[in-house]
């Protein structure tokens, strides 16, 4: 190696490396690439075979399985907006349920805008019962589905001024509005239905 400099920078304007000298700088660097390469992968093949061991000593928090029951229903209420405008439809609600039952947190997977947050808040404020759950969370999903009965009372009503006085042909005939019940509300297991009339213009 003293010969072909050591490695070390050479001066310009001096003579050219030996062949020789290149060829063994060759063959030291692919040594050394070859080892750090064999390096590497022992290091890799040690992570693979360690993380299937960890991964059977750490069971998933999260479960699908187990029992789970709707035992006290926030009651849903059908948004005046969303009925005015006649939106119905499903919601579907991702609940994750502890062991006492509780409500871990819920997130509204699919659904109107305009629906989504009053099926998310009855889902956040229900109660559940989680048999044979054996995880610490259980998923579970919940469906609302809003939509309209034909049990809206829109009648017409002649509407007269002060004028008419007891003339029964004076006055125009308009739709007049009433009030409607609250919402009906049917629950089965992991399916909640909410049907409201129609509300009614005045024409």
């Amino acid at each position: 190696m003293g010969a072909c400099g050591g490695g070390r920078p050479r001066p310009p304007g001096s003579a050219p490396i030996p062949t020789t000298c290149l060829k063994t700088r060759i063959h030291a660097m692919r040594s050394h690439v070859l080892s750090l390469t064999f390096q590497f992968t022992a290091i890799a093949c040690f992570i693979v075979s360690a993380n299937p061991a960890k991964a059977q000593d750490t069971p998933s928090s999260i479960s699908r399985e187990g029992d789970v029951t709707l035992t006290k229903l926030s009651l849903p209420t059908y948004p005046p907006l969303a009925r005015q405008a006649r939106i119905a439809g499903d919601v579907k609600i991702q609940v994750l349920i502890r062991r006492d039952g509780s409500v871990a947190s819920a997130v509204a997977v699919s659904g109107h805008p305009m629906l989504k947050p009053t099926a998310l808040a009855s889902a956040q404020n229900s109660t559940f019962e989680c048999r044979r759950c054996t995880e610490d969370i259980t998923s579970y999903s919940l469906t609302y589905t809003f939509g309209f009965n034909n049990d809206s009372n829109c009648s017409l009503k002649r509407s007269r001024s002060a004028k008419c006085l007891y003339l029964w042909s004076c006055g125009d005939w308009r739709r007049v509005y009433h009030d409607l019940p609250s919402p009906s509300i049917t629950q089965s297991q992991g399916h909640i239905t909410i049907l409201t009339g129609s509300v009614c213009w005045e024409s």
